[in-house]
Protein backbone atom coordinates (compact mmCIF):
# COMPACT_ATOMS: atom_id res chain seq x y z
CA UNK A 1 0.00 0.00 0.00
CA UNK A 2 1.39 3.66 -0.95
CA UNK A 3 2.19 5.78 1.77
CA UNK A 4 -1.21 8.16 0.27
CA UNK A 5 -3.03 5.80 0.29
CA UNK A 6 -1.90 4.89 4.14
CA UNK A 7 -2.54 8.90 4.71
CA UNK A 8 -5.93 8.48 3.21
CA UNK A 9 -6.88 5.69 5.30
CA UNK A 10 -5.86 7.47 8.84
CA UNK A 11 -7.38 10.44 7.95
CA UNK A 12 -10.96 9.20 6.87
CA UNK A 13 -11.09 6.49 9.74
CA UNK A 14 -9.80 9.17 12.11
CA UNK A 15 -12.21 11.85 11.45
CA UNK A 16 -15.13 9.55 11.30
CA UNK A 17 -13.95 7.89 14.61
CA UNK A 18 -11.78 10.03 16.70
CA UNK A 19 -14.68 13.02 17.46
CA UNK A 20 -17.73 11.26 18.36
CA UNK A 21 -14.93 9.07 20.62
CA UNK A 22 -13.28 12.06 22.27
CA UNK A 23 -16.76 13.62 23.09
CA UNK A 24 -18.48 10.58 24.41
CA UNK A 25 -21.03 9.96 21.62
CA UNK A 26 -20.54 6.23 21.21
CA UNK A 27 -23.76 4.96 19.42
CA UNK A 28 -22.30 7.13 16.70
CA UNK A 29 -18.51 5.88 17.25
CA UNK A 30 -20.21 2.48 16.63
CA UNK A 31 -21.84 3.34 13.15
CA UNK A 32 -18.59 4.37 11.67
CA UNK A 33 -16.70 1.48 13.61
CA UNK A 34 -19.38 -0.80 12.14
CA UNK A 35 -19.27 1.33 8.80
CA UNK A 36 -15.47 0.79 8.22
CA UNK A 37 -15.78 -2.94 9.54
CA UNK A 38 -17.75 -3.56 6.70
CA UNK A 39 -16.19 -1.82 4.16
CA UNK A 40 -13.10 -3.33 5.03
CA UNK A 41 -14.82 -6.45 4.02
CA UNK A 42 -15.99 -5.95 1.17
CA UNK A 43 -12.78 -3.90 -0.03
CA UNK A 44 -11.07 -7.42 0.73
CA UNK A 45 -12.98 -9.20 -1.41
CA UNK A 46 -13.61 -7.08 -4.06
CA UNK A 47 -9.44 -7.11 -4.13
CA UNK A 48 -9.19 -11.22 -3.76
CA UNK A 49 -12.09 -11.65 -6.48
CA UNK A 50 -11.22 -9.07 -8.66
CA UNK A 51 -7.25 -7.46 -8.31
CA UNK A 52 -8.98 -4.66 -7.36
CA UNK A 53 -10.42 -1.67 -5.05
CA UNK A 54 -13.44 -0.27 -4.68
CA UNK A 55 -11.47 2.58 -5.47
CA UNK A 56 -9.87 1.28 -8.43
CA UNK A 57 -13.52 -0.12 -9.87
CA UNK A 58 -15.38 3.65 -9.82
CA UNK A 59 -11.79 4.94 -11.03
CA UNK A 60 -12.56 2.58 -13.72
CA UNK A 61 -15.78 3.96 -14.51
CA UNK A 62 -15.00 7.20 -14.31
CA UNK A 63 -12.61 6.42 -16.85
CA UNK A 64 -15.57 4.62 -19.46
CA UNK A 65 -18.32 6.72 -18.54
CA UNK A 66 -17.60 9.93 -16.62
CA UNK A 67 -21.67 10.56 -16.17
CA UNK A 68 -22.31 7.84 -14.76
CA UNK A 69 -19.52 8.28 -12.23
CA UNK A 70 -20.41 11.94 -11.82
CA UNK A 71 -23.84 10.92 -11.11
CA UNK A 72 -22.42 8.83 -7.99
CA UNK A 73 -20.40 11.59 -7.22
CA UNK A 74 -23.84 13.86 -6.49
CA UNK A 75 -25.91 11.85 -5.19
CA UNK A 76 -23.43 10.42 -2.54
CA UNK A 77 -22.82 14.36 -2.02
CA UNK A 78 -26.59 15.03 -1.72
CA UNK A 79 -26.85 11.53 1.11
CA UNK A 80 -23.82 13.05 3.21
CA UNK A 81 -25.06 16.74 3.23
CA UNK A 82 -28.88 15.45 3.58
CA UNK A 83 -26.70 13.43 6.97
CA UNK A 84 -25.01 16.33 7.98
CA UNK A 85 -28.38 18.70 7.88
CA UNK A 86 -30.60 16.41 9.85
CA UNK A 87 -27.42 16.30 12.58
CA UNK A 88 -27.12 19.88 12.54
CA UNK A 89 -30.64 21.49 12.09
CA UNK A 90 -32.59 19.02 14.32
CA UNK A 91 -32.80 19.86 18.14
Amino acid sequence: MAIGEIIFVILLAGGFLIPPALFGQWWLFGVFAIFFCCFGVIEFLAVKTTGKSISQKFWDLKRTNKTKALLIIIFMQIAWLSLLWHFWAHS
